[in-house]
């Protein structure tokens, strides 16, 4: 025989009781995503210089294949992050840590988040984007989404994951255009060569 179980019954008097519960909930659910962006960017951070491979797609609305590069990365914590594309053409991208980046509102928004993960600090991302985190130390994801129109007629978000590294950034623009990001093989390293250094100082 099933056994029934009792019906609680909320009267008048404690719907604000019930109400506060709630309340008290999605702050906790809150306070814990705030505390899990925070400690995947304080573990970011906590390396000197991060050295990887990468390969990148990037798929424009108007092309029925994606654009394939790939080529090699050096994060600094101190100086910021160098981007070199190897194939199919050689190019490089250089994001300082003092915040001066060339290109328009997504290089802008991606030199931000740079900064942001070098200096384990999420206040200047969070004036723009809203954070939501997903997954645990061990395995995360966070989505960045545009609060207002001056950022948000240019993109539509950001999607970072990783585990122990950043290995993952895909990048949605407002039409319809994206970037994926993968990183593999990392080297983490207690300061930059003389030559990685040399390139963040050439102006």
């Amino acid at each position: 025989m099933t056994q029934r179980l009792p019906i609680r019954r909320f009267s008048s008097g404690s719907v604000p009781e019930l109400l506060l519960l709630v309340l008290l909930w999605f702050i906790a659910c809150a306070a814990a995503a705030d505390d899990l962006a925070e400690r995947i960017v304080e573990r970011l951070a906590s390396y000197p210089v991060v050295r990887a491979e990468f390969v990148q797609q990037r798929l424009v609305a108007s092309l029925t294949k994606p654009v394939t590069s790939s080529g090699r990365m050096v994060l600094s914590r101190e100086q910021g992050l160098l981007w070199d594309i190897e194939q199919p053409v050689k190019a490089t991208l250089v994001f300082s840590a003092n915040g001066a980046t060339e290109g328009g509102v997504v290089q802008a928004e991606t030199g931000r988040l740079i900064r942001a993960i070098i200096g384990a600090d999420l206040r200047e991302l969070r004036q723009t984007f809203d954070i939501e985190p997903r997954g645990d130390l061990e395995r995360w994801a966070l989505h960045l989404r545009p609060k207002g129109r001056e950022v948000a007629q240019y993109l539509r978000g950001i999607e970072l994951s990783g585990g122990r590294h950043l290995e993952g950034i895909g990048i949605v623009e407002a039409n319809g255009d994206s970037l994926t990001m993968r990183m593999k093989n990392f080297v983490v390293a207690t300061e930059l060569d003389a030559a990685e250094r040399r390139r963040f100082l050439a102006p």
